[in-house]
Protein backbone atom coordinates (compact mmCIF):
# COMPACT_ATOMS: atom_id res chain seq x y z
CA UNK A 1 0.00 0.00 0.00
CA UNK A 2 2.90 2.40 1.51
CA UNK A 3 4.79 1.66 -2.06
CA UNK A 4 1.83 2.31 -4.44
CA UNK A 5 1.23 5.44 -2.65
CA UNK A 6 4.90 6.52 -2.90
CA UNK A 7 4.49 5.97 -6.69
CA UNK A 8 1.08 8.10 -6.74
CA UNK A 9 2.39 11.06 -4.79
CA UNK A 10 6.18 10.90 -7.07
CA UNK A 11 4.04 10.77 -10.45
CA UNK A 12 1.39 13.42 -9.08
CA UNK A 13 4.24 15.93 -7.24
CA UNK A 14 6.12 16.32 -10.67
CA UNK A 15 3.47 16.53 -13.25
CA UNK A 16 1.87 19.00 -10.79
CA UNK A 17 5.49 20.90 -11.13
CA UNK A 18 5.36 20.44 -15.03
CA UNK A 19 2.02 21.89 -15.43
CA UNK A 20 3.16 25.06 -13.06
CA UNK A 21 5.77 25.48 -15.33
CA UNK A 22 4.34 24.94 -18.80
CA UNK A 23 0.98 27.63 -17.06
CA UNK A 24 3.82 29.91 -16.73
CA UNK A 25 5.35 29.50 -20.53
CA UNK A 26 1.69 30.68 -21.48
CA UNK A 27 1.83 33.09 -19.47
CA UNK A 28 -1.31 32.46 -16.51
CA UNK A 29 -1.18 35.48 -14.62
CA UNK A 30 -1.74 34.02 -11.13
CA UNK A 31 1.38 31.76 -11.80
CA UNK A 32 3.36 34.74 -12.82
CA UNK A 33 2.41 36.77 -9.97
CA UNK A 34 3.59 34.00 -7.25
CA UNK A 35 5.84 31.73 -9.33
CA UNK A 36 8.69 32.21 -6.05
CA UNK A 37 6.53 31.00 -3.44
CA UNK A 38 4.93 28.71 -5.67
CA UNK A 39 7.26 26.41 -6.75
CA UNK A 40 8.82 26.34 -3.43
CA UNK A 41 5.99 25.31 -1.99
CA UNK A 42 5.36 22.76 -4.29
CA UNK A 43 8.80 21.25 -4.22
CA UNK A 44 9.22 21.56 -1.00
CA UNK A 45 5.93 19.60 0.22
CA UNK A 46 7.00 16.96 -2.40
CA UNK A 47 10.48 16.43 -1.49
CA UNK A 48 9.29 16.18 2.00
CA UNK A 49 6.24 13.50 1.18
CA UNK A 50 8.39 11.28 -0.97
CA UNK A 51 10.90 11.15 2.17
CA UNK A 52 8.61 10.26 4.64
CA UNK A 53 6.93 8.02 2.27
CA UNK A 54 10.38 6.76 1.04
CA UNK A 55 11.72 5.57 4.59
CA UNK A 56 7.87 3.78 5.75
CA UNK A 57 7.97 1.45 2.57
CA UNK A 58 11.60 0.63 3.65
CA UNK A 59 11.16 0.09 7.12
CA UNK A 60 7.21 -1.12 6.63
CA UNK A 61 7.27 -3.02 3.72
CA UNK A 62 10.96 -4.22 3.29
CA UNK A 63 11.07 -2.31 0.03
CA UNK A 64 14.50 -2.14 -2.07
CA UNK A 65 16.33 0.90 -0.28
CA UNK A 66 18.53 1.30 -3.55
CA UNK A 67 15.66 2.14 -6.19
CA UNK A 68 13.56 4.24 -3.70
CA UNK A 69 16.92 6.49 -2.58
CA UNK A 70 17.48 6.64 -6.31
CA UNK A 71 13.67 7.29 -6.81
CA UNK A 72 14.11 10.16 -4.26
CA UNK A 73 17.74 12.04 -5.64
CA UNK A 74 15.97 11.92 -9.47
CA UNK A 75 12.94 13.68 -8.08
CA UNK A 76 14.99 16.07 -6.64
CA UNK A 77 17.12 16.62 -9.47
CA UNK A 78 13.91 17.29 -11.80
CA UNK A 79 12.61 19.50 -9.79
CA UNK A 80 15.48 21.56 -9.88
CA UNK A 81 15.28 21.51 -13.88
CA UNK A 82 11.86 22.71 -13.87
CA UNK A 83 13.31 25.78 -11.08
CA UNK A 84 15.90 26.59 -13.69
CA UNK A 85 13.49 26.34 -16.48
CA UNK A 86 11.25 28.49 -14.81
CA UNK A 87 14.13 30.81 -14.44
CA UNK A 88 14.47 31.18 -18.02
CA UNK A 89 11.20 31.63 -18.62
CA UNK A 90 10.51 34.33 -16.79
CA UNK A 91 13.87 35.98 -17.87
CA UNK A 92 12.30 35.89 -21.18
CA UNK A 93 9.56 38.14 -20.02
CA UNK A 94 11.64 41.04 -19.16
CA UNK A 95 13.70 42.79 -21.03
CA UNK A 96 16.55 45.55 -20.30
CA UNK A 97 15.77 47.97 -17.16
CA UNK A 98 12.32 45.14 -16.16
CA UNK A 99 15.20 42.45 -16.14
CA UNK A 100 16.95 44.45 -12.95
CA UNK A 101 13.72 45.32 -11.46
CA UNK A 102 11.99 41.79 -11.69
CA UNK A 103 15.68 39.99 -10.60
CA UNK A 104 14.24 38.54 -6.74
CA UNK A 105 11.18 36.77 -8.98
CA UNK A 106 13.93 35.60 -11.75
CA UNK A 107 16.27 34.22 -9.13
CA UNK A 108 13.61 32.75 -6.88
CA UNK A 109 12.50 29.66 -8.58
CA UNK A 110 16.26 28.56 -8.53
CA UNK A 111 17.28 29.33 -4.92
CA UNK A 112 13.64 26.83 -4.62
CA UNK A 113 14.89 24.36 -7.03
CA UNK A 114 18.28 23.87 -5.69
CA UNK A 115 16.48 23.06 -2.26
CA UNK A 116 14.73 20.40 -3.60
CA UNK A 117 17.95 18.49 -4.98
CA UNK A 118 19.76 19.57 -2.01
CA UNK A 119 16.93 17.31 0.11
CA UNK A 120 16.58 14.87 -2.62
CA UNK A 121 20.68 13.98 -3.07
CA UNK A 122 20.97 13.88 1.03
CA UNK A 123 17.56 11.83 1.91
CA UNK A 124 17.90 9.35 -1.32
CA UNK A 125 21.91 8.96 -0.28
CA UNK A 126 21.18 8.16 3.27
CA UNK A 127 18.51 5.68 2.41
CA UNK A 128 20.77 3.67 -0.49
CA UNK A 129 22.82 2.86 2.91
CA UNK A 130 23.51 -0.85 3.86
CA UNK A 131 22.43 -0.34 7.08
CA UNK A 132 18.49 0.26 5.58
CA UNK A 133 19.14 -3.02 3.57
CA UNK A 134 16.58 -5.67 4.46
CA UNK A 135 18.04 -8.63 5.72
CA UNK A 136 16.50 -12.07 5.29
CA UNK A 137 16.47 -14.11 8.65
CA UNK A 138 16.94 -18.27 8.76
CA UNK A 139 13.51 -18.95 8.32
CA UNK A 140 13.25 -16.83 4.96
CA UNK A 141 16.44 -18.35 3.97
CA UNK A 142 15.67 -21.70 4.23
CA UNK A 143 12.25 -20.92 2.31
CA UNK A 144 13.61 -19.80 -0.33
CA UNK A 145 16.77 -22.30 -0.54
CA UNK A 146 13.55 -24.99 -0.61
CA UNK A 147 11.66 -22.97 -3.36
CA UNK A 148 14.59 -22.42 -5.29
CA UNK A 149 14.98 -26.87 -4.69
CA UNK A 150 11.62 -27.52 -5.73
CA UNK A 151 11.77 -25.53 -8.90
CA UNK A 152 15.03 -27.44 -9.74
CA UNK A 153 13.42 -30.32 -9.03
CA UNK A 154 10.36 -30.06 -11.27
CA UNK A 155 12.50 -28.56 -14.10
CA UNK A 156 14.53 -31.56 -13.58
CA UNK A 157 10.67 -33.45 -14.15
CA UNK A 158 9.80 -31.55 -16.83
CA UNK A 159 13.16 -32.27 -18.75
CA UNK A 160 13.26 -36.09 -17.80
CA UNK A 161 9.32 -36.29 -19.41
CA UNK A 162 10.12 -34.78 -21.94
CA UNK A 163 13.13 -36.79 -22.95
CA UNK A 164 10.61 -39.75 -22.26
CA UNK A 165 8.60 -38.67 -24.65
CA UNK A 166 10.89 -38.08 -26.86
CA UNK A 167 11.85 -41.73 -26.42
CA UNK A 168 8.53 -43.06 -27.16
CA UNK A 169 8.45 -41.10 -30.39
CA UNK A 170 11.98 -42.69 -31.00
CA UNK A 171 10.19 -45.82 -30.46
CA UNK A 172 7.06 -45.95 -32.27
CA UNK A 173 8.69 -44.09 -35.24
CA UNK A 174 11.37 -47.33 -35.32
CA UNK A 175 8.39 -49.76 -34.68
CA UNK A 176 6.88 -48.44 -37.61
CA UNK A 177 10.21 -48.56 -39.90
CA UNK A 178 10.21 -52.14 -38.63
CA UNK A 179 6.57 -52.91 -39.38
CA UNK A 180 7.05 -51.10 -42.78
CA UNK A 181 10.04 -53.03 -43.77
CA UNK A 182 8.82 -56.76 -42.33
CA UNK A 183 5.81 -55.68 -44.97
CA UNK A 184 8.22 -55.21 -47.97
CA UNK A 185 10.05 -58.28 -47.02
CA UNK A 186 6.79 -60.22 -46.67
CA UNK A 187 6.11 -58.96 -49.95
CA UNK A 188 9.45 -59.25 -51.84
CA UNK A 189 9.71 -63.25 -50.57
CA UNK A 190 6.44 -64.07 -51.47
CA UNK A 191 7.12 -62.40 -55.02
CA UNK A 192 10.42 -64.48 -54.96
CA UNK A 193 8.75 -67.60 -54.11
CA UNK A 194 5.44 -67.12 -56.96
CA UNK A 195 8.38 -66.31 -59.21
CA UNK A 196 10.55 -69.51 -58.22
CA UNK A 197 7.05 -71.37 -58.64
CA UNK A 198 6.57 -70.17 -62.25
CA UNK A 199 9.90 -70.90 -63.29
CA UNK A 200 10.24 -74.56 -62.03
CA UNK A 201 6.28 -74.93 -63.76
CA UNK A 202 7.99 -73.34 -66.66
CA UNK A 203 10.97 -75.72 -66.42
CA UNK A 204 8.56 -78.59 -65.98
CA UNK A 205 6.57 -78.41 -68.74
CA UNK A 206 9.39 -78.05 -70.87
CA UNK A 207 11.18 -80.81 -69.81
CA UNK A 208 8.04 -82.55 -69.95
CA UNK A 209 7.30 -81.60 -73.30
CA UNK A 210 10.34 -82.54 -74.55
CA UNK A 211 10.63 -86.19 -72.94
CA UNK A 212 6.84 -86.89 -74.95
CA UNK A 213 8.48 -84.79 -78.20
CA UNK A 214 11.59 -87.48 -77.74
CA UNK A 215 9.42 -90.49 -76.61
CA UNK A 216 7.18 -90.05 -79.54
CA UNK A 217 9.96 -89.36 -82.22
CA UNK A 218 12.24 -92.47 -80.88
CA UNK A 219 9.02 -94.38 -80.86
CA UNK A 220 8.17 -93.81 -84.87
CA UNK A 221 11.91 -94.43 -85.22
CA UNK A 222 11.97 -97.66 -84.10
CA UNK A 223 8.69 -98.72 -85.46
CA UNK A 224 10.30 -97.74 -88.93
CA UNK A 225 14.09 -99.12 -88.58
CA UNK A 226 11.86 -102.31 -87.41
CA UNK A 227 9.85 -102.26 -90.76
CA UNK A 228 12.87 -101.96 -92.37
CA UNK A 229 14.94 -104.06 -91.12
CA UNK A 230 12.69 -107.01 -90.50
CA UNK A 231 14.65 -108.81 -92.36
CA UNK A 232 17.98 -108.09 -91.01
CA UNK A 233 20.02 -110.40 -89.07
CA UNK A 234 19.35 -111.28 -85.30
CA UNK A 235 22.59 -109.41 -84.79
CA UNK A 236 21.47 -106.41 -86.04
CA UNK A 237 17.97 -106.21 -84.12
CA UNK A 238 20.53 -106.61 -80.96
CA UNK A 239 22.23 -103.77 -81.57
CA UNK A 240 19.09 -101.91 -82.83
CA UNK A 241 17.28 -103.48 -79.37
CA UNK A 242 20.87 -102.23 -77.00
CA UNK A 243 20.16 -98.84 -78.75
CA UNK A 244 16.52 -98.32 -77.85
CA UNK A 245 17.84 -99.57 -74.42
CA UNK A 246 20.11 -97.23 -74.38
CA UNK A 247 17.62 -94.47 -75.59
CA UNK A 248 15.48 -95.47 -72.38
CA UNK A 249 18.41 -94.84 -69.77
CA UNK A 250 19.09 -91.53 -71.15
CA UNK A 251 15.07 -90.04 -70.79
CA UNK A 252 15.06 -91.90 -67.30
CA UNK A 253 18.24 -89.82 -66.54
CA UNK A 254 16.87 -86.60 -68.26
CA UNK A 255 13.06 -87.28 -66.21
CA UNK A 256 15.47 -87.85 -63.00
CA UNK A 257 17.31 -84.93 -63.60
CA UNK A 258 13.81 -82.76 -63.94
CA UNK A 259 12.64 -84.48 -60.37
CA UNK A 260 15.61 -83.21 -58.93
CA UNK A 261 15.25 -79.89 -60.16
CA UNK A 262 11.81 -79.74 -58.99
CA UNK A 263 13.09 -80.97 -55.48
CA UNK A 264 16.24 -78.14 -54.96
CA UNK A 265 13.61 -75.39 -56.25
CA UNK A 266 11.01 -76.80 -53.43
CA UNK A 267 13.60 -76.43 -50.64
CA UNK A 268 14.95 -73.01 -51.61
CA UNK A 269 10.80 -72.19 -51.20
CA UNK A 270 10.88 -73.73 -48.31
CA UNK A 271 14.17 -72.43 -46.56
CA UNK A 272 12.91 -69.01 -47.88
CA UNK A 273 9.98 -68.89 -45.74
CA UNK A 274 11.61 -70.18 -42.76
CA UNK A 275 14.26 -67.03 -43.26
CA UNK A 276 11.18 -64.96 -43.29
CA UNK A 277 9.46 -66.56 -40.39
CA UNK A 278 12.59 -66.61 -38.19
CA UNK A 279 13.20 -62.24 -38.91
CA UNK A 280 9.73 -61.47 -38.47
CA UNK A 281 10.20 -63.35 -34.77
CA UNK A 282 13.60 -61.44 -34.60
CA UNK A 283 10.80 -58.01 -35.63
CA UNK A 284 8.89 -59.10 -32.75
CA UNK A 285 11.43 -59.63 -30.47
CA UNK A 286 12.72 -55.98 -30.97
CA UNK A 287 9.22 -54.99 -30.15
CA UNK A 288 9.02 -56.30 -26.91
CA UNK A 289 11.79 -55.06 -25.87
CA UNK A 290 11.33 -51.87 -26.56
CA UNK A 291 7.80 -51.56 -24.89
CA UNK A 292 9.51 -53.03 -21.72
CA UNK A 293 12.22 -49.72 -21.65
CA UNK A 294 9.28 -47.56 -22.73
CA UNK A 295 7.31 -48.89 -19.56
CA UNK A 296 10.16 -48.28 -17.25
CA UNK A 297 10.66 -44.84 -18.43
CA UNK A 298 6.66 -44.34 -17.69
CA UNK A 299 7.63 -45.93 -13.93
CA UNK A 300 10.84 -43.60 -13.84
CA UNK A 301 8.48 -40.81 -14.64
CA UNK A 302 5.97 -41.14 -12.11
CA UNK A 303 8.78 -41.46 -8.91
CA UNK A 304 9.91 -38.28 -10.50
CA UNK A 305 6.65 -36.66 -10.36
CA UNK A 306 5.84 -37.97 -6.95
CA UNK A 307 9.19 -37.19 -5.28
CA UNK A 308 8.43 -33.32 -7.02
CA UNK A 309 4.55 -33.40 -5.24
CA UNK A 310 6.38 -34.75 -2.24
CA UNK A 311 9.08 -31.31 -2.46
CA UNK A 312 5.88 -28.60 -2.71
CA UNK A 313 3.75 -30.16 -0.40
CA UNK A 314 7.08 -29.97 2.21
CA UNK A 315 7.87 -26.54 0.80
CA UNK A 316 4.17 -25.34 1.60
CA UNK A 317 4.36 -27.40 5.34
CA UNK A 318 7.53 -25.29 5.90
CA UNK A 319 5.93 -22.25 4.77
CA UNK A 320 3.01 -22.67 6.88
CA UNK A 321 5.41 -23.37 9.94
CA UNK A 322 7.70 -20.30 9.11
CA UNK A 323 4.44 -17.76 8.83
Amino acid sequence: MIRMLFSVIWWFGFSVAVSLMLGLYVGVEFIEKYVGVLFLAVGIQHMVMLVILGFFAIFNERDDNIEVGNRVATMGYLHTLIGTSVALIMTSKFGGAEMIEHIDTIIAPIGSALITSIIGWAFGKEMERERYRYKLDSTEESDNALEFLAQKVRKAGLQIEQSSNRWVESIEYSSTQLVVSSEKLEKTINSANQTSQQSIDELSRSFTKLYEQMSYNLEAMSKTVERDLQSSSEETQRVLSSSKEQFKTQFEQIERQISSVERNFDATSKDANRVFKKSIETFDSGLGQMNMIAKEWDKHIKSMKKFSTHSESALENLTEHSQ
